[in-house]
């Protein structure tokens, strides 16, 4: 397989595909609120009731966090043997999180952002690095502590991957 074929294949998925931002438990759907600002309900809701969806889950549901968009881009590239991993990107400076997945083809790392709702000017764009490496370097000179979680991402359970970091 080929990075653009892959890149094609997860764009064919997630890309311009009515997924949305929110999260799907027990057959039903939460989405945020933003009519009047920041959704602190929804908010609450992802924090204390969210579990890392089945990938099966957000692809019927068309909705998923960031965690729940890189799980079912593993899980496609799983079944074409495309080795793949999970970071978690915590920019301390302003204290958020984001989970990203890279993927590695022709020996080269390959970042595609795909999570819905992401107003990133990369969104839908393949970023190309010679190494795992260089990917971390780029958001480690940002501020950014990059880490590894593709284990500790459990599909079910609830995202302590991330939950555990905040303060």
């Amino acid at each position: 397989m080929t990075i653009k074929e892959a890149c094609d294949l997860l764009k064919e998925e997630l890309l311009d595909n009515g997924y949305e931002y929110g999260f799907y438990l027990k057959g039903v759907t939460y989405k945020p609120d933003f009519a009047k600002g920041f959704d602190n309900e929804f908010f609450e809701r992802l924090l204390n009731e969210y579990r890392v969806q089945d990938p099966k889950d957000t692809r019927q549901a068309k909705i998923g966090t960031c965690n729940d968009v890189v799980v079912l881009m593993k899980s496609i590239l799983d079944e074409y043997s495309v080795p793949s991993k999970i970071w978690l990107l915590h920019d301390r400076k302003n204290g958020k999180f984001h989970t990203v997945l890279t993927f590695c083809l022709e020996d080269k790392v390959i970042y595609l952002e795909l999570t819905p709702q992401s107003g990133k000017p990369w969104y839908g764009k393949e970023l190309v690095f010679d190494s795992e490496q260089s990917f971390m370097d780029g958001y480690i000179k940002d501020g950014c502590e990059v880490i590894d979680v593709t284990d500790s991402v459990i599909i079910g359970e609830t995202p302590d991957f991330v939950l555990s970091r905040m303060d």
